[in-house]
């Protein structure tokens, strides 16, 4: 009797065949079937689930992977116990370094609203309002934001097993910064043996942009993580094409391409490897996995949609009227090597890795030009590291046309994050190859990572960061939290998110301004124990003179009692509370209503 399984479901042909379809329907439900409402409806309802999916394979595929590889990484305790211990004090600097809050405003709050969704309603969108019903917090007018899910994913996993809390995102990258300093270490042995690894973990874990957002809530740390991940994957599958660790490289790109927008650009060169891999094989192989993972990145392409046909999600400045322009290349150059090479303390720069990068990345070049054939010898690490690597150069190429991206904005610095992951590699690989000829280059080279190891300690000693923006926001969060427990309404000038992640309901000042018949309704029936407002006064002259800024100011009707203020740079801030709300009175001496009352 044939054995179906072994003659037909497990023929290569027949998955190839079955690989080619779910590609021509990924591309016509992510770019064509449905139009962009109905594309943004079905992420928000299942793209969890399909994240969720993708993750469970992954971790099933890197376990698969790990039983292959047991007691096959040769690192030896002494070893272990030293890489461990720099680890640790790199960790324990960073975190000493600066507080554990939002480096990117609003930015991360919107990544903790959307794990917010995931948590409680499986929902991949965030929530513009929520209130208190029967003593349940409910997010309300949700919609699917522009932002990439695997980050908000895992804080809502992180949310699943401990409880909901708001810190639980800057736990998950203060785990993340050890785990990728591990996994540095660990391609850096790869690469050159102990002395590669140790020159590795030296230059990234000296380095300031690192640390800096492992104690944020953003999602730059763990699309850096990936990228290292894939690059491991990348290299255990081509020293051993099999169908395990192709599942753990193809799962491994999809996460990686929903860690940060352009982040997809990833699976080309992954698919290079992948045919690298078939080559070297004599044999096409694919797994199911494979055969699933184009309907997997559906979702990423479906919301790649809304926002292309969602311009407010843009956020283009008022003379700006595309993302991408030539016009941004200049001024994002001009920005990427102020950053890079400056030896000031304003930004969380690491000159030493910048030069040592730039001049082995040039030096590299150079050597492959002159011994082409050598490119036949290189080893499935290095292959896998060049191949990724072009992908990080191509995507930073297209970082410097777009809009914000000028690495000297403490906000956009982030994104040169994959650069220096480049930067050290080319340091680590360079060394290798020129301590064939002069082995005095590995110790030259450890010394300069250890004065940047110097250089960064008295960088590490001060916060780099500050934001009066956050400031602001996080002293408005500390003085109502020191208040007396209790219902309580947030009229703000700024992101109403900040309150919901609280379970604080919030609205805009804006917005109070049109509801003030259902602010006088709540005010009345006790909705509320309280309503705060927080209004920003701005100078206007230079003897020190201030004037609320005219998106708060409220009607006269409307009776405040002075609470507290702060001065944040040269705007001051200040907290007070709804006392009462006057409606209008017609001249038939009846008050005028507006809708109806409920809710603001």
């Amino acid at each position: 009797m044939l054995n179906l399984k072994t003659v037909f479901w497990s023929r290569p042909e027949f998955r190839l065949g079955l690989f080619g379809l779910t590609a021509v329907a990924a591309v016509y439900f992510g770019f064509i079937g449905w139009a962009p409402e109905t594309g943004g409806m079905l992420v928000k309802r299942f793209g969890y689930y399909v994240l969720g999916l993708t993750f469970g394979l992954w971790l099933v595929a890197l376990w698969q992977v790990s039983q292959q590889r047991r007691g096959a990484i040769g690192i030896s305790r002494r070893e272990g116990w030293g890489a461990g211990l720099a680890i640790g004090l790199f960790t324990l600097l960073a975190f000493n370094a600066e507080p554990f809050r939002s480096k990117v405003l609003f930015d991360e709050f919107v990544l903790q609203s959307t794990a917010f969704n995931m948590h409680y309603f499986r929902d991949t969108a965030t929530m513009v309002r929520g209130y208190n019903i029967l003593g349940v917090f409910v997010s309300t007018d949700n919609f699917l934001d522009k932002r990439p899910n695997f980050y908000p994913f895992l804080v809502s996993l992180v949310h699943d097993f401990t409880g909901y809390r708001t810190a639980n995102a800057y736990w998950l990258n203060a785990a993340l910064l050890p785990m990728t300093l591990a996994l540095a270490y660990y391609q850096g042995r790869r690469l050159a043996g102990q002395w590669g690894a140790w020159l590795a973990l030296l230059l990234l874990g000296s380095l300031p942009l690192l640390g800096q957002n492992a104690t944020g809530s953003g999602m730059e740390l763990l699309n850096f993580f990936m990228i290292l991940a894939v690059v491991a994957l990348g290299g255990a599958y081509l020293r051993q094409p099999d169908h395990v660790r192709l599942s753990a490289l193809v799962l491994g790109t999809l996460l990686l391409a929903q860690s940060r927008y352009e982040s997809a650009v990833y699976v080309l060169p992954v698919a290079g490897l992948i045919g690298l891999g078939w080559w070297r094989r004599g044999a096409v192989i694919i797994s199911w996995p494979t055969v699933l993972a184009p309907l997997l990145l559906v979702p990423c392409a479906l919301q790649n949609k809304v926002l292309n046909n969602t311009r407010w999600m843009w956020e283009l400045k008022v003379n700006q009227e595309t993302r991408f322009s030539v016009d941004y290349l200049s001024k994002n150059l001009e920005g990427a090597g102020d950053f890079l090479f400056s030896t000031t303390q304003r930004y969380a720069n690491s000159v030493t890795l910048s030069w040592l990068g730039c001049a082995a990345l040039a030096w590299l070049i150079w050597h492959s030009l002159r011994q082409r054939a050598g490119w036949r010898n290189l080893a499935e690490d290095q292959l896998a590291l060049i191949l990724v690597g072009l992908g990080v150069v191509a995507n930073t190429g297209l970082t410097f046309f777009y809009y914000w991206a000028s690495f000297n904005d403490p906000m956009a610095s982030r994104l040169s994050l994959p650069l220096h992951l480049v930067f050290a590699f080319a340091v680590v690989g360079a060394g290798g190859l020129l301590a064939r000829r002069w082995s005095g280059v590995r110790t030259i080279l450890l010394g300069m990572a250890c004065l940047a190891v110097v250089t960064a300690t008295s960088r590490f000693a001060q916060p780099l960061y500050s934001h009066t923006g956050i400031d602001e926001i996080e002293w408005e969060k500390r003085f109502v939290l020191a208040r007396p427990p209790g219902d309580r309404l947030i009229l703000t000038n700024k992101s109403t998110l900040p309150w919901l992640l609280l379970k604080i309901p919030s609205i805009l000042v804006g917005r109070g301004q049109l509801m003030a018949e259902r602010l006088q309704y709540n005010l009345q029936a006790g909705t509320f124990q309280e309503v705060l407002v927080m209004q920003t006064f701005r100078p206007t002259t230079a003897e020190g003179d201030h004037q609320l800024s005219l998106a708060d100011q409220l009607p006269n009707t409307f009776t405040l009692e002075f609470l507290a203020e702060r001065r944040f740079g040269t705007r001051i801030t200040r907290i007070s509370r709804l006392v009462a709300v006057e409606l209008p009175v017609g001249p038939s001496g009846a008050v005028i209503q507006g809708k109806s009352a409920s809710a603001p």
